[in-house]
């Protein structure tokens, strides 16, 4: 009878979202957004995948339903409703209260079977609009080409990563999309030579908020944002000060709870480090096959990771020259290696797809065939590689291929794997980056010769 009730409720679910998509998106359906079926797609695939695992296999191997991490989130937005002062005794919980309020009308309200799928479909929504997103940004950086942007789209739309997302039920594309949305309204002022005013901030900023609600572990990003243009001699502008204004004002609303029961920013701290010492799969670069080490010890290695990113937001908030949109990418691929507060597989699919960003100006659209093969080479090998990570990195890929090796290989066999593509990621990564030095500063070499003739002219 569940199994009925699953599938009913499944079938009203997709019918309400499809209508729903229809509204939003009926800017979309002509012929010139065709390409975007096939990515659309793919994410769908794996997302009704997941879904109908978890109805079928997972369900019958437990012998109840797998929740993931939804029942945390329901039940700190019913305690949240019930009695806020005791949110962090809810276990496992550890976000920012904005979180647990925005569950607690919307989500909490409902049954928790019916508030379980629409969980699981806003997260679906979100992905889906994270890929049009991402689209309008690939437009808005000049990859012209339905091909190449289709090339782009596929990668971030597939990929076992994106699964366990779906298994854990974790409003992570729903921060995917978010970044995408703030980034894409940066670069889109940028090239229209737009001025930002209070309304632009007030809504970026209280969606950057609403974003560390979720994901607090990216507090580095606000801090890149906030200070990319604003000089260390001017920091204490009026017109700065207005901005960080709007950011306490935004954080102190989304998180009254934090004002009303101060001890809850204690229990915050220290549940937000509680992961790493609980949990295995924090460890960085997924070595866990090669470096153990006991939760116990988690804590001084995950202060130093820290610290290290905490050294990479600041350089990257120093070197004024890199575009906004570079500067989240670069951070998240730091994050990848040395973000081990969340597990890195609920995040790792975000990093991915902004790390995609760095491989775009590299793109040599100008030639066709074998001329693109040839001319962009690197830039191919480096999106095979990341393609490679997100969809190489579960058990299915060792069942298939190496059928012969003992399960309790695998985990070593799947390190190796990903420490082989991470290299020849990175590696893509500094071959184009060091060529773009060396490009420029020739350039600014024979610039200056040509002063130089000119002035003897003269």
């Amino acid at each position: 009878m569940d199994i009925v009730f699953i599938i009913f409720l499944t079938v009203i679910s997709f019918t309400i979202f499809c209508l729903s998509l229809f509204c939003l998106l009926r800017n979309y359906f002509s012929i010139d957004y065709l390409y975007l079926i096939l990515p659309l797609i793919f994410f769908s695939f794996w997302a009704f995948h997941c879904i109908y695992y978890l109805n079928t296999q997972k369900y019958e191997e437990m012998g109840k339903f797998w929740d993931g991490d939804f029942p945390v989130f329901y039940n700190a937005g019913k305690q949240i409703l019930k009695n806020p002062a005791y949110l962090y005794e809810v276990p496992r919980y550890f976000y920012m209260p904005s979180f647990a309020i925005f569950c607690a009308f919307t989500f909490s309200l409902l049954p928790f079977r019916v508030a379980y799928y629409t969980f699981y479909f806003t997260n679906y929504l979100a992905g889906m609009l994270a890929i049009l997103e991402f689209d309008r940004i690939l437009l808005l950086l000049d990859v012209k080409k339905k091909a190449y942007r289709l090339f782009f789209l596929t990668i971030i739309s597939n990929g076992y990563l994106i699964w366990v997302v779906f298994y854990l039920n974790h409003l992570k594309f729903l921060v995917f999309l978010i970044l995408l949305f703030i980034i894409r309204r940066e670069i889109q002022y940028r090239k229209e030579a737009k001025t930002k005013n209070i309304k632009y901030y007030i809504l970026t900023f209280g969606l950057f908020v609403f974003l560390l609600g979720i994901a607090p572990y990216f507090i580095f990003l606000l801090f890149i944002y906030v200070f990319q243009q604003i000089k260390l001699k001017n920091i204490l502008k009026k017109e700065n000060l207005k901005m960080y204004f709007i950011i306490i004002s935004w954080f102190v609303i989304q998180n009254i709870t934090f004002i009303i029961y101060p001890l809850q920013i204690v229990q915050f701290i220290d549940g937000f480090n509680r992961p790493v010492r609980e949990s295995r799969s924090s460890h960085p670069l997924f070595l866990q096959e090669f470096i153990y080490i006991s939760p116990s010890e988690m804590t001084t290695p995950s202060l130093i990771f820290t610290g290290i990113l905490a050294i990479i937001a600041a350089v990257l908030i120093l070197y004024r020259n890199e575009k906004i949109e570079n500067k989240f990418s670069l951070f998240l691929l730091s994050y990848i290696f040395f973000g081990i507060i969340s597990p890195p597989f609920l995040i790792v699919s975000t990093c991915f797809s902004f790390v995609l960003f760095l491989f775009v100006p590299f793109l040599n659209q100008e030639v066709e065939g074998y001329e693109f093969l040839k001319k962009n080479i690197i830039v191919l090998i480096g999106l095979a590689s990341i393609l490679g990570i997100a969809l190489f990195i579960n058990d299915f890929f060792n069942y298939v291929f190496f059928p012969a090796i003992h399960e309790q290989d695998f985990g070593i066999l799947e390190t190796y794997r990903l420490l082989v593509l991470h290299t020849i990621m990175l590696s893509c990564i500094c071959s184009l980056y060091i060529r773009k030095y060396k490009l420029v500063k020739k350039e600014n070499i024979e610039r200056t010769k040509f002063a130089v003739l000119t002035d003897d002219k003269g």
